[in-house]
Formats: C-alpha cells, sequence, structure tokens
C-alpha cells in the first residue's frame, strides 16, 4: 500500500546511473540479438500480438484475440481434428458455443485476486479436442498475460488425464523418472488401469495428486504420487510437472547461453505425438485447479480451460460454461455424474479421502445474490 516515491528518493534512478554500477546488459540468444533496449509495443495493436476480436470472430467484440501480427487470428475458432478417434468429434459452432458460454459467465462473475473488490473476473479461455489441438482461445481485456500458457495448460491436462492415453503415453516417455509416476500413481489409487480414460479428471482432481501433503495441507501427510516429496519440493522441481519438461528446460538454457547452437523444440515434452508434430502436452500440464473435460453423452471429447482472477471463479468459469452449452446446444456439455474424479477416494490415515472436481466460489456473481451455482449440475 506504499507509493514507490515515498521509498526512496527516485529522481536520479535513470537507465543511464544504472550501467556500469549496477550491471550491464547482455544479450541472449533467442530474446535479444544486441545489448540494447528495446521500444515496447501498446497493447491490443496488431504488433503487440493481442487485440480486440472482430465481430466475425467472437460474438462480444469486448474480447480479445491472439493476433499473427499481420491481422489473423492465431487461434481461431473451428471443429475438431480428432475424428479418427472420436465418433462425434465437437463442431465449429459447438466450440463457438462452449467460448461464448464461458464468457458469458465471466462478465458475471466477481473476482478474487483483483483490486477494487467487487471488480468483474478477467481470464484467458482455452478450448482443446482430445488431442490437445486448440478449437479457440478468447481472453477479457484486463485479463493477466501469464493466463494464456496457463488456460492452455489446464485444459490439455483435463484432456490428456481424462483420455485413455494418459497412462501409455507416459509409459513410453524417455525418462525414467516420468515413467515411474504411472506405476506410483496406480498404486497409491489402488487402482491398476488408473490413466486410461475411466475417470474425468479436472485440473482441481488431477492436481491434488501432484501435491507435496496429501491430503493437500495436512502437515506430515505423504505426498501424492506425482509430486516430490515435500523435502525435496520446489516451485522448479514439482513432480511430474517439472520431469516432462526438464530436458527441454536443458536444451533451451543451453542453446540461451551460447553453449549449443540448436534451441529446443518449439514443444514441451517428449509424449508420442497425437498428430504430426504435436503431441497432448504441448505446452506442458498444470496443477492448479481451472479446466473441466468435456463430454458428449458418456464419450469424451475435449476440455476447456480458464485462467485469471482466481482458481475458483477459473473453475466455475469453465464448469459452468460447459454446463450452459450443454442447455444451449445439447450434446456436449460436462462429464457424467458418475465418472467425475470426486468418485475417487484414496485410504489415508485411516481415512477415504476423495478427491475433488470443480470448487466453485462464495457470492460468485456481480449481479446477484445467489449462493452455490454449481451445485447438483
Amino acid at each position: 500500500d506504499t507509493e514507490y516515491g515515498s521509498l526512496a528518493n527516485v529522481s536520479s534512478a535513470t537507465f543511464a546511473n544504472t550501467v556500469p554500477v549496477l550491471g550491464v546488459l547482455v544479450a541472449l540468444n533467442g530474446y535479444l540479438a544486441t545489448a540494447t533496449v528495446s521500444a515496447g509495443t501498446p497493447y491490443g495493436t496488431e504488433a503487440s500480438g493481442l487485440r480486440r476480436a472482430s465481430s466475425g470472430e467472437f460474438f462480444r467484440t469486448d474480447a480479445f484475440v491472439l493476433s499473427n501480427g499481420s491481422g489473423a487470428n492465431r487461434y481461431p475458432i473451428r471443429a475438431a481434428t480428432d475424428a479418427g478417434d472420436v465418433a462425434q468429434p465437437i463442431t465449429a459452432n459447438e466450440a463457438k458455443v462452449l467460448l461464448e458460454q464461458a464468457f458469458t459467465i465471466m462478465a458475471r462473475a466477481r473476482a478474487q485476486i483483483r483490486q477494487p473488490l467487487d471488480s468483474q473476473a478477467q481470464v484467458t479461455i482455452s478450448l482443446v479436442d482430445t488431442r490437445g489441438q486448440v478449437l479457440g482461445i478468447v481472453r477479457s481485456p484486463d485479463a493477466p498475460v501469464f493466463g494464456i500458457d496457463v488456460s492452455l495448460q489446464k485444459a490439455r491436462s483435463a484432456a490428456f488425464f481424462s483420455g485413455p492415453n494418459a497412462g501409455p503415453n507416459l509409459l513410453t516417455d524417455p525418462s525414467a523418472e516420468v515413467r515411474g509416476f504411472v506405476p506410483a500413481a496406480r498404486s497409491f489409487l489402488g487402482n491398476p488401469a488408473a490413466f486410461t480414460g475411466t475417470v474425468a479428471y479436472s485440473a482441481r482432481g488431477f492436481g491434488l495428486l501432484h501435491r507435496p501433503y496429501f491430503p493437500d495441507g495436512e502437515v506430515g501427510r505423504p505426498n501424492g504420487p506425482f509430486s516430490r516429496p515435500i523435502t525435496k519440493f520446489n516451485p522448479f522441481s514439482t513432480g511430474l510437472q517439472s520431469a516432462l519438461i526438464i530436458q527441454n528446460i536443458a536444451e533451451h538454457v543451453n542453446f540461451v547461453a551460447g553453449a549449443s547452437a540448436t534451441d529446443t523444440a518449439q514443444r514441451c515434452t517428449f509424449i508420442p505425438d497425437a498428430a504430426p508434430g504435436q503431441n497432448r502436452l504441448q505446452n506442458g500440464i498444470q496443477i492448479f485447479p481451472g479446466s473441466v473435460p468435456l463430454y458428449r453423452g458418456s464419450t469424451f471429447i475435449g476440455a476447456i480451460g480458464v485462467s485469471g482472477d482466481g482458481i475458483d471463479q477459473d473453475d466455475m468459469i469453465g464448469f459452468l460454461g460447459a454446463y450452459n452449452a450443454s442447455q444451449t446446444v445439447g450434446g456436449v456439455g460436462n462429464a457424467p455424474t458418475g465418472i467425475r474424479s470426486d468418485n475417487v477416494t484414496v485410504p489415508v490415515g485411516g481415512n477415504n479421502v476423495r478427491l475433488r472436481y470443480v470448487s466453485c466460489p462464495f457470492a460468485p456473481f456481480l449481479d446477484t445474490a445467489q449462493q452455490n451455482v454449481c451445485q447438483g449440475l
């Protein structure tokens, strides 16, 4: 709550006064070709890569999309690419309705991490098919920029762990450590067929298996099967999440530092491709809540991920967006209640601990005092 100017006399804090006293600029391969300061670009312009959606791209022109810098939407709404795997894939119209309904919920939602209080939530919403291919990305004007990557990670994580390929794909990863997480998780859950498409895992449900304590927050408990033990856990080494991409990070660091002439491929993880040049976890996994898998009846067809102003808000926007889409177009919506991850229980310390599915916030909307908005859906 302290203004920056009151912390110190900053009148002489110019960039020129910092060099070389406090440090010097350095060139970084792939980022900064020469050791100079570059000008920024105004947010919302083509050059920034984020611009306002046109009326032909999205039903609300207060939405923003990712641009290629020349006017083209990088992730336009489209039909699913997995016709060879799914009998009735998501259609372009269903994709449009799913994103519209989630955006509509967002426009009513009360933000959790934004000031002033009672501000509207601002998020990025990503939609994927069963192969992790993007079917559309849309965001509100002031949504956190990090949410672009995180919302897509969430969507792909829910799709991956809810589909039939999670266990088999991880077991073919070149890393023995990554492969080892699968039998550990199956033993922990008491289910030798876990992660073969029998359970609909939200990011919240899967994420609880990736905590250094299970149940989450109960100090002294064992770690979840996808997590490091608490003595080895840190933000840079979380477990399966970090093990999947550690090779990519090493390759990239070597390239940036000039130790290698070859950068890592513009993709994360080394699991098998679901389509040429595209795996199901192209930008890694996310262990924060905020995504749900999508179903047509009992058939898994994709996932929606949300990131922005609070993980409970993210949960609600994706979950209610999918529910409202099912009421609008029918045929596409949330997982059947009987297969959701909150049906999974794990024996811990003499108790059966239930996983979660979604957790919608208290007093979630700005336009009504309604509570328990996700209950029974």
